[in-house]
């Protein structure tokens, strides 16, 4: 299955307004987190009605747009997660190791 389509379908202007608009939404708004991808797929749909003409690939080109907005939130949230854990456990390779008194399943020989 080929989605190479989707590339053309992001608008950068309307996904920089959307993650802008949902991180004002998630800092400063009394709202449930939850709502804030609906919030920002209706907005992504109005501005590409607006931006790209009130037709089917304006209006989807504004929502695809405006999810994308969180999608990009979700990558940079876990890519900072994954570097805050590697921060301090060191430079992330011995987050696995096992020491010589612990066997396999994590268990000291005391035990």
């Amino acid at each position: 299955m080929n989605i190479d389509f989707i590339d053309g379908m992001i608008m950068p202007i309307i996904t920089a307004a959307a993650l802008c608009i949902g991180f004002v939404m998630k800092k400063w708004m009394p709202t449930d987190d939850k709502w804030i991808p609906t919030v920002l797929l209706v907005l992504g749909a109005i501005s590409g009605a607006i931006l790209f003409g009130v037709d089917y690939e304006g209006i989807v080109k504004g929502m695809v747009s405006g999810l994308a907005a969180v999608g990009l939130h979700q990558v940079f949230k876990q890519h900072m997660k994954l570097e805050l854990q590697t921060s301090f456990n060191g430079d992330g390779d011995d987050m696995y190791e096992v020491n010589e008194d612990e066997d396999q399943n994590g268990m000291s020989e005391e035990e």
